[in-house]
């Protein structure tokens, strides 16, 4: 939307996977319309303004793959006035600005030129009828459409690229002669304590100290999907700084081929102790001189 206000409104969130995405509030219907315009249907009818939306996911929804839920505002045309905006159908709503035309003749002198221009008629914004307050509709106050809320079930596929989008059809705002825009959903990966995404594949930073790097280590973490990995290196290996240690297939899912799998690989980042003793640095020195 061109108003920011109005945009931060659409892009609000709740907890736990429902996020909340609220209308436009008080806004004049209007608003909703402009930017749409577009031809629909096979009838050439116009639609309103698609509306995107954020959604966040972690990294674990996207590597199972999981259903997630999204709260919208939106507008539909009033049941109360069946998209009349009035409460009465016979009153009068011609607009008395340009007598019901949408347009209105007005003279402007440019030095000694006088000019007749054909504009939009600012009291009905071009629509040719004006609502008294006292016969708007209660449920709409004479906007036509009121706002009602829906959960969108979003279905996040497995490996799903970040700022992946979602098309839900004729999801948008609603207005009578204009058909419903569509409601995009665009999701957003949230960064994890532990794990980097690249692509398919994925890094995994797994702390050690010296000792396991020269004598060996076993690590044993939980996997995006909770089943439990054990790496261990082999007999006599020695792990150097800076090393990667791939473990082929056990990376993300490939998306549209969830039956893939790219790699895992290990980042080693080395614990060092805050201090050494006097005691200690003989022994380490002694030690030393079998390397």
């Amino acid at each position: 939307m061109s108003d920011a206000q109005k945009r931060d409104i659409y892009d609000k969130y709740g907890e736990e996977g429902l996020k909340e995405g609220a209308g436009a509030g008080e806004a004049d219907m209007f608003d909703l319309l402009m930017g749409g315009g577009r031809r629909g249907g096979p009838k050439g009818k116009k639609k309103t303004k698609s509306v995107l939306h954020n959604l966040k996911v972690t990294l674990e929804d996207i590597y199972v793959g999981k259903n997630k839920y999204l709260e919208i505002s939106r507008y539909r045309i009033c049941v109360s006035c069946k998209g009349s905006g009035s409460k009465d159908p016979n009153a009068n709503t011609k607009c008395s600005g340009c007598g019901g035309k949408g347009q209105k003749m007005v003279v402007r002198q440019m030095g000694n030129a006088i000019l007749q221009q054909t504009v939009s008629c600012n009291d009905c914004k071009g629509e040719g009828y004006v609502i008294k307050e006292k016969d708007k509709c209660k449920e709409c106050k004479g906007q036509k459409s009121s706002q009602e809320k829906k959960t969108l079930e979003v279905h996040i596929d497995k490996g799903a690229p970040d700022a992946k989008r979602y098309v839900f059809s004729g999801e948008s705002d609603e207005f009578p002669e204009y058909e419903a825009g569509d409601v995009v959903v665009e999701i957003q990966v949230e960064k994890h304590k532990k794990f980097i995404r690249k692509g398919a594949d994925i890094v995994y930073n797994a702390d050690i100290t010296l000792v396991e790097a020269l004598c060996g280590f076993e690590l044993l973490f939980e996997h995006l999907d909770k089943r439990k990995i054990v790496i261990k290196s082999k007999p006599g290996e020695v792990t150097k700084p800076g090393e990667l240690k791939t473990v082929k297939e056990l990376g993300m899912p490939f998306f549209e081929a969830p039956y893939k799998y790219g790699n895992l690989f290990i980042n080693f980042e080395f614990v060092f102790p805050k201090q050494v003793d006097q005691k200690q640095a003989k022994i380490l020195m002694e030690v030393g001189k079998y390397f």
